[in-house]
C-alpha cells in the first residue's frame, strides 16, 4: 500500500504534467484578449493565473505560483489592449517554468 508521501509525490508529478496545459488556456486568453480587446477575455485570464498561482505552489511549483501571481496583478491593470505589452514577458516567463 502506497504511503502518504508516495501519494503526495503522485499527485504533485500529475499537477506538473498538466501545468503545460494550464500555462496554454491562460495564454489563449491573453492572445484572444489582443486579437478582441473583450474584457471577458481579460477577466478569463486572470481568473486563470490566479487559480494557478494558487494550486502551483501547493504541488511543489513555487516559482509559476510567484510568476502567475505577477501576470495576474499586472492583467488586472490592463485598461486596454495597448496595456497587455506588460503581460507578454510575464508570459514568456510563466511558459519556461512549465516541467518538463
Amino acid at each position: 500500500m502506497p504511503s502518504l508521501k508516495d501519494k503526495l509525490d503522485a499527485l504533485n508529478k500529475k499537477y506538473a504534467a498538466n501545468a503545460g496545459s494550464r500555462v496554454a488556456e491562460i495564454e489563449a486568453c491573453l492572445e484572444a484578449y489582443i486579437a478582441g480587446s473583450s474584457d471577458t477575455d481579460l477577466e478569463a485570464l486572470y481568473r486563470k493565473a490566479h487559480a494557478l498561482a494558487g494550486t502551483a505552489k501547493t504541488f511543489g511549483l513555487p516559482e509559476m505560483s510567484v510568476t502567475a501571481k505577477k501576470l495576474e496583478l499586472e492583467a488586472r491593470t490592463v485598461e486596454n489592449a495597448h496595456g497587455v505589452e506588460k503581460l507578454l514577458p510575464l508570459m514568456d516567463e510563466l511558459k519556461k517554468l512549465i516541467p518538463s
